[in-house]
């Protein structure tokens, strides 16, 4: 039900019927006035918006009304209608409107969700992976997608033994499967195959070490990265070991050392130990059209002092996407931009390069957003979006988000310098499947500031100067994320 109250036809609505000059004090109510509400919970949430300096009373009770003019309270239904009041008083005048709220409190039927089902294909169907695919464990999704695995290079031949409407499910290897989006597999090519591995490499690019592995033919991976010890595990599908020795040299930055296991007779497993304790990103690719695969392991930046740093910053939605509304009408493509702005200027005050996904009321795809980061060659990113939902009344806090291991301590410092602020915990969230924290090339995190749905923490991101000091604490985490890299080594 609260989901439904902040829509944006809701929050078009509130502000066309806000008069800039009224009689009166205003008063607009979340609520549908044509229709009465159903609902199925006795708990039940009254948000409404009026001037500032009014006071208010929903249900007989006053309510805080918060410097964006929004308040809010909690009722217990009576089974049946419900008829709530609301009142509103400024200057010797009042305003006051009825909620009618329907709560069915009869036992609900419990609903047995269908699973997505994989129709097994009958004949197996050879495909070759495109451009951008990637592989995702199982055939589920939700509004940030099936959760994945990782990106995988193009031109991979496969095969597909199931299929749901959107997805090829492909077998890896004897006993491993996983799935990946039609739209970014053709059909055609060889099909799986189980070949032998050829010689090995490793060698100093100047700004990666590179190992690389000749294959006879372009086969599957997947990636994994390990905190303690610091290491990186890449396997491959369909491949068993004609390796017979590795060369390591001692001009290498990052790697320590490489070894490898044939975990199964057709999965060869390469694991990647690293000098330090943090990693800065790698990137796995076949080289040109060649079937030789090299697995790029960053250095370490030779500076870690902000002027010597390319920094990445993203602010969410944007253009025709706006996030989430607040109750008095703030769109979070906007609290998220002004975060942004705030925080690079912070950082190239600080002498560091800021690359933007943008600086203004643009809506870059997903991908242009990625790709604007690896050609700006950015040493971290970070993303800055604003959450919604749970209960309006109080304040919800403050959380950060990554996907794969190694970035871990990058949120959480982002976070603990969130909540030196005195914010409500929200949580640090790993193995979360937003696309900008799918990259492995550079180290990378979500920060979820507030909440734009809660009413007292929409007042502190409706104050540009409150949103000026979050900036300063986002740089305040990549700062002392810098710090501990330098005292590791």
């Amino acid at each position: 039900m609260f989901t439904k109250l902040f829509t944006a036809a809701c929050t078009a609505a509130l502000m066309s019927a806000l008069p800039l000059a009224a009689k009166g004090p205003q008063l607009k109510i979340y609520h549908d006035d044509e229709h009465t509400d159903t609902v199925t919970r006795a708990t039940y949430y009254v948000i409404g918006i009026t001037t500032p300096d009014a006071k208010a009373w929903v249900n007989g009770e006053e309510a805080h009304v918060y410097k964006t003019g929004s308040f809010g309270g909690e009722v217990t239904l009576k089974p049946g209608l419900n008829k709530i009041p609301v009142k509103v008083t400024a200057d010797g005048k009042s305003e006051k409107k009825t909620v009618e709220i329907y709560y069915n409190n009869a036992p609900r039927q419990a609903t047995r969700q269908s699973l997505p089902t994989t129709k097994a294909l009958a004949t197996p169907v050879n495909i070759k992976s495109l451009p951008g695919a990637y592989f995702q464990y199982g055939n589920g999704g939700d509004r940030l997608g099936g959760s994945k695995i990782g990106f995988v290079d193009a031109g991979i031949d496969m095969t597909a033994v199931g299929e749901t409407p959107n997805l090829y499910k492909v077998q890896l290897s004897d006993n491993r499967y996983a799935y990946i989006p039609k739209e970014y597999a053709a059909e055609g090519g060889e099909g799986a195959t189980t070949v032998n591995t050829g010689s090995w490499s490793l060698s100093n690019t100047g700004k990666t070490d590179r190992i690389s592995v000749s294959l006879p033919v372009r086969l599957p991976y997947t990636s994994r990265t390990e905190i303690e010890p610091s290491v990186l595990k890449v396997s491959l599908y369909g491949a068993t070991c004609n390796s017979n020795w590795i060369t390591q040299r001692g001009n290498l930055d990052m790697i320590d050392f490489v070894d490898f296991e044939q975990e199964e007779s057709d999965v060869l497993t390469i694991t990647i130990r690293l000098k330090e304790q943090y990693q800065w990103g790698y990137t796995i690719a076949y080289a040109g059209e060649s079937s030789t695969l090299n697995i790029d392991v960053r250095h370490r930046p030779v500076s870690l002092e902000l002027k010597d740093l390319t920094i990445g910053l993203d602010a969410g939605h944007g253009g025709a996407y706006p996030g989430a509304y607040s109750p008095s009408g703030l769109k979070e493509k906007d609290v998220n931009l002004d975060i942004v702005l705030k925080a690079a200027q912070i950082l190239r005050d600080k002498g560091a390069n800021v690359v933007l996904t943008r600086d203004g009321d643009t809506g870059p795809s997903m991908t242009e957003r990625k790709q604007t980061w690896r050609e700006g060659n950015v040493d971290l990113a970070i993303s800055v979006h604003n959450n919604a939902s749970g209960n309006p009344l109080v304040p919800m806090g403050t959380s950060a988000y990554y996907k794969h291991l190694f970035n871990r301590q990058l949120a959480s410092s982002l976070h603990q310098s969130m909540l030196s602020l005195g914010l409500a915990n929200f949580g640090l969230t790993g193995n979360f499947n937003f696309s900008l924290n799918g990259p492995t090339d550079y180290p990378n995190a979500l920060v979820e500031v507030l909440f734009m749905s809660s009413l007292p923490e929409e007042e502190l991101l409706a104050d540009p100067e409150y949103r000026g000091k979050l900036a300063a604490k986002i740089v305040e985490g990549l700062e002392n994320y810098l710090n501990m890299v330098k005292k590791s080594l």
